[in-house]
């Protein structure tokens, strides 16, 4: 759908679509002057702008849970991955981690931490 909506000009999508392309870059920005707090509100702009490309780009139950954990303290998510699976990020300032985990954990689905790293990607295998 997005890829129709690109192709037969739909404005709003399109729009949308330079507006995710301009996050990108702010979010390096903030990242390199270590500013976390505007990487959440990127995160939470990006998804509104990422909803705006196509229908079916998120579900009812992916709102619930993106509600339910800005109520809890998150600043913005980004949902990443596609068809029926992948993972939904958020930014947890200060302590809100605890409250924003135990919203999230009455819902379906695993909790993960993550964090980053001044030294880039940390990975290995098992």
């Amino acid at each position: 759908q997005q890829q129709h909506n690109v192709q037969n000009q739909h404005t709003e999508a399109i729009a949308a679509m330079h507006a995710v392309k301009k996050q990108a870059y702010d979010m390096k920005a903030a990242l390199l002057k270590g500013r976390l707090d505007l990487v959440g509100e990127l995160f939470d702009t990006g998804f509104t702008h990422k909803r705006m490309m196509a229908g079916g780009i998120s579900t009812p139950e992916i709102e619930t849970i993106y509600a339910a954990a800005k109520i809890s303290g998150a600043m913005g998510g980004k949902i990443s991955g596609a068809g029926g699976g992948g993972f939904m990020f958020f930014y947890c300032p200060g302590q809100s981690l605890h409250a924003v985990r135990q919203t999230l954990n009455s819902f379906t689905g695993q909790v993960i931490n993550f964090g980053f790293a001044e030294t880039g990607l940390v990975s290995w295998t098992i």
